[in-house]
């Protein structure tokens, strides 16, 4: 179901003029990003018959600190994940500015060509402001997504033990992705049989990332929206910050982005850092009737219908 939903979102785009660039391109994939939560709905209700909010782990008895430590905690760690790749990427040759003087004093052009002139510190003070309250806002379709495949899926997948659940998570949420990846929503100007090939160990390290976080925050996916949401929202600008005219020329997509080598080597890194003890890969996981360490249980088996 979650598959069909953002393949119908999808649709339009393979055949209107401008594909991905369309205007409405954003908004209705915005709206797609809700087919996880959707599907996850109709099959704890009609399928599981079990509570939906116990389902997908949207309870806060007794889980507010952590939530309220994660969500931004989960934030910073992400934008620092995407900031340290484009770092790492200016390190090992790429043509960039470390400084990111360059990219200031392009915005502080830019800003005086629309007519709005102000000192370069201004300039990019605005810009970061807007940048953050834009993330507040793609909080919530990112949460449509979380809801879907940190909340239900990864539950679901608990019982087969860590390693195998964040593996196939990841495949599985990577391959809902095909209907946009296919127009080249992913890895700018690559060949879309290499960006999909790509794209499936790139989720795979956020996905452990992302259950993580919600490990952290004792199964509530709320946090690892807020990590989500950053990805989505600042890949381009922590690119940005230290390019110079020669940088996207030079980089390479399956090298030099958060969704790149360098990018799921530090993601794992970091998932494996911050992973609590009793659901890491190499401990294993509890079955599902011992729960999370927080009192709360997962649901006892998965289904056929999930």
């Amino acid at each position: 179901m979650a598959y069909g939903l953002l393949a119908l979102c999808a649709a339009p785009f393979w055949v209107l003029e401008g594909g991905i660039a369309h205007p409405l391109y954003t908004l209705v994939i915005g709206a797609g990003m809700f087919a996880p939560t959707i599907a996850s709905v109709v099959v704890a209700k009609l399928v599981d018959r079990t509570s939906w909010r116990d389902a997908v782990g949207l309870r806060f008895r007794g889980k507010w600190k952590r939530i309220l430590l994660w969500a931004p905690l989960a934030a910073l760690i992400m934008f620092a994940i995407n900031l340290a790749t484009a770092v790492i990427m200016v390190l090992r040759g790429v043509p960039g500015d470390l400084t990111g003087s360059t990219w200031a004093a392009e915005i502080s052009r830019a800003m005086a060509e629309n007519g709005a002139e102000m000192p370069t510190a201004a300039a990019v003070a605005l810009i970061l402001g807007v940048t953050f309250l834009g993330r507040l806002l793609t909080v919530v379709p990112a949460l449509g997504e979380e809801i879907g495949w940190r909340g239900w899926l990864w539950r679901e997948l608990k019982p087969l033990g860590a390693l195998p659940a964040i593996v196939l998570g990841g495949a599985i949420w990577s391959l809902w992705h095909l209907p946009i990846t296919l127009i080249g929503h992913n890895y700018t100007g690559e060949p879309r049989w290499a960006a999909v090939a790509m794209f499936i160990p790139a989720c795979i390290a956020l996905n452990y990332l992302f259950v993580a976080i919600t490990e952290r925050a004792g199964g509530n996916p709320i946090p690892s929206a807020f990590a989500h949401s950053v990805l989505n929202s600042t890949l381009g600008l922590t690119l940005s910050v230290v390019a110079t005219s020669d940088t996207v020329a030079s980089l390479n997509w399956f090298v030099d982005t958060p969704l790149g080598l360098i990018g799921i080597v530090l993601t794992a890194a970091v998932a494996g850092a911050i992973m609590p003890r009793h659901a890491r890969p190499d401990t294993g996981l509890p079955g599902a009737a011992a729960g999370h360490g927080d009192g709360e249980h997962a649901p006892a088996a998965p289904t056929a219908g999930g």
